[in-house]
């Protein structure tokens, strides 16, 4: 829990390499009884303090990849943040962030694939399948996303993919993991449902 009123807090990566929080996730945030808590990816070297939760959003991450890739305290508190078992969200070009590296810059290696700027290989609208289960969604639920238009991917591994698409394999997903470049709005049930992967009283 956080200073801010015993409320979960839920970090979400924004300016200057990612957007900042959708009005979605804000409301979400305030219907479930969580902090939002911004993180500034070049600047911030740790997670604000009780962070139950980490969402990297779409954004515009290859202009400040040298950047991203200097700040080492930051990458190591996001791996131990997931080593620790608590959940990571990244859509979009968030997924960029934890990925092996953003072209010829390292990145977090969380994930086993590499970033590349350009458009990945999903539809404009596309109808989506959850294929596992993960902290957001149970295996067999259906939703519909838009891709990233900054990121591909040269995908090494996905024994676990997060979606299907078009009966194609697409992400990553884990008890403690959601990796896609395929963004889906935020619900507060959705949201309820990372606080619950994470374990988090409300």
């Amino acid at each position: 829990m956080s200073a801010a009123a015993g409320r979960p807090v839920v970090a979400v990566a924004g300016l200057p390499a990612l957007l900042e929080p959708a009005r979605e996730l804000r409301e979400a945030c305030t219907t479930c009884g969580a902090a939002l808590a911004p993180v500034d990816l070049v600047a911030d070297a740790a997670l604000p303090t009780g962070t139950v939760a980490l969402v990297l959003g779409d954004g515009a991450p290859v202009p400040h990849a040298a950047a991203l890739a200097a700040n080492a305290a930051l990458r190591d508190a996001v791996v131990a943040h997931h080593r620790a078992g608590r959940p990571i969200v990244a859509e979009g070009a968030g997924v960029a962030l934890l990925a092996a590296r953003l072209g010829e810059h390292p990145m977090w290696d969380v994930l086993p694939a590499a970033a590349t700027p350009g458009r990945g290989g999903v539809p404009a609208a596309a109808e989506l399948v959850a294929a596992s289960d993960g902290p957001l969604h149970a295996a067999g639920e259906r939703r519909v996303g838009r891709p990233s238009a900054a990121i591909a991917l040269d995908v090494s591994a996905g024994a676990s993919p997060a979606w299907t698409v078009g009966g194609r394999p697409e992400g990553w997903a884990a008890p403690g993991l959601h990796a896609s470049l395929v963004v889906v709005p935020w619900t507060a049930t959705r949201l309820a449902r990372l606080l619950d992967a994470a374990g988090a009283a409300r």
